[in-house]
């Protein structure tokens, strides 16, 4: 009897496993929309407009899924002091980076088409910074700086379309109802007197973001 029991369970242990095999699955997708901006240097502005994610990666369970998003841009520009600018060396310089937490569940429209609705809690990090140096008349080293510094938090609902090539590779994109509150701080500083100004603002965002990104994705 002992043995009887012991295979039937690992019949039903055996059945599950495979039937979670069958239904659950990863997929990783890249923004391709980014990448050819970088190749021809033509990279958005503008992230509350283009969708700023390059990479996603979601875990499937029959028909719910888990995603994470994350996107980064880095600019640094440099101006070499001439007789042009007073001879003043400007440095800025700009880093952001976003990531999302989702949770959707599908719909199959098509053997190739489907949808999934959700909604994503995403943050985002930006700080700006900019330094100038320059000789005052007394031919000292002047140092200013500039850095304001965002921190935003939202909610975001979306519906995500994908045309599957094939069973395992697939084009995405997605509609997504940014809604997100903010807090800034700017920061002033002169090494000539010493001083600091510290200014503080915080806000709230409603943005629709419309289908700026094309995911290519690989499930496994």
């Amino acid at each position: 009897m002992k043995k009887l029991i012991y295979t039937i369970a690992l019949v039903i242990t055996f059945v599950r496993t495979n039937a979670q095999t069958d239904s659950t699955y990863v997929e990783i997708g890249v923004n391709t929309l980014r990448i050819v901006s970088v190749l021809l240097d033509d990279k958005p502005t503008d992230f509350e407009v283009w969708n700023p994610y390059l990479f996603t990666f979601e875990a499937h369970v029959k028909r719910v899924n888990l995603r994470f998003g994350f996107g980064q841009n880095k600019e640094e520009i440099s101006e070499i002091p001439t007789a042009a600018n007073g001879k003043v060396y400007v440095l800025n310089d700009t880093v952001r980076t976003d990531m999302r937490f989702g949770l959707g569940y599908d719909f199959k429209m098509h053997k190739r088409w489907s949808m999934r609705l959700g909604v994503d809690f995403f943050t985002v990090r930006e700080l700006q910074s900019m330094r100038t140096e320059y000789l005052n008349e007394n031919s000292n080293v002047v140092k200013t700086t500039r850095e304001v510094s965002t921190k935003t938090n939202g909610f975001a609902p979306f519906v995500y379309f994908q045309f599957h090539l094939t069973p395992r590779v697939s084009l995405g994109t997605e509609l997504l109802y940014r809604i997100s509150s903010y807090k800034s701080t700017d920061i002033d500083s002169n090494s000539l007197n010493e001083f600091t100004i510290k200014r503080e603002f915080e806000g709230k965002k409603r943005i629709v973001m419309a289908p700026t990104a094309l995911f290519l994705c690989a499930r496994f």
